[in-house]
């Protein structure tokens, strides 16, 4: 009987033990869930998936390129090195060239300036190279070995390239145009293009034909 009962637990406590080995082995085959911070991306990934396509993005200025709102205010000289004016605006064309440069003359404090608009392709842009200490070469009056009291000449200098400069300040010098401060004021006025809707139109509350206000 004592030995009948020793057998029956020891079965009993087997059967326990195996289905504790298999409840562990099932939940050792489930996905282990994932937190929050580990299921997004890693800062720095890459960011290029998320651009657009087809968009070659510009990241750098060329030495051969202007900024635009820079060239306003640049003053203008004739072909007798004399002031005749200033940018006051560059017309582009949907194509995204320059056009047209309106020159402001005359006047002062825009009292009695008037503007007169010319070919972009008119004018010559012009910016004068900048002397600066040339680092990469020995001095023009060395000190001679062994000797005091004597101090080095000034540093080579050496012109920088202008377009560099232009790109570096955004704009050029000075604007140069074949004419005088006298022909441009006889120039005709430019006008900048008038609003569709004139001040002799309006249109009715309710909708419907514009109507004509003055005759």
């Amino acid at each position: 009987m004592r030995k009948t009962l020793a057998y029956a637990t020891l079965f009993s406590t087997a059967l326990l033990g195996s289905g504790a080995f298999a409840q562990s082995a099932v939940a050792a085959d489930e996905p282990v869930p994932m937190k929050q911070d580990q299921a997004q991306p890693a800062k720095g990934a890459d960011a290029n998936s998320q651009l657009p396509s087809g968009i070659n993005f510009v990241t750098m200025q060329e030495k051969a390129q202007w900024r635009t709102p820079k060239l306003i205010g640049v003053d203008v000289y004739g072909a007798d090195n004399k002031k005749i004016g200033k940018i006051d605006d560059i017309l582009m064309g949907h194509d995204g060239k320059a056009q047209a440069v309106v020159i402001g003359v005359g006047g002062f404090l825009g009292i009695g300036k008037k503007d007169v608009g010319v070919p972009f392709s008119a004018i010559e842009w012009k910016t004068e190279p900048r002397k600066v200490p040339a680092t990469d070469l020995p001095p023009t009056n060395p000190v001679a070995p062994n000797t005091t009291g004597q101090t080095a000449g000034p540093p080579p200098m050496k012109e920088t390239d202008p377009a560099a400069t232009e790109a570096m300040q955004g704009y050029p010098d000075r604007a140069i145009l074949n004419a005088t401060e006298a022909q441009l004021k006889g120039a005709p006025d430019f006008h900048y293009a008038p609003n569709p809707v004139t001040a002799s139109e309006t249109l009715p509350a309710g909708g419907g034909e514009t109507k004509k206000t003055t005759p």
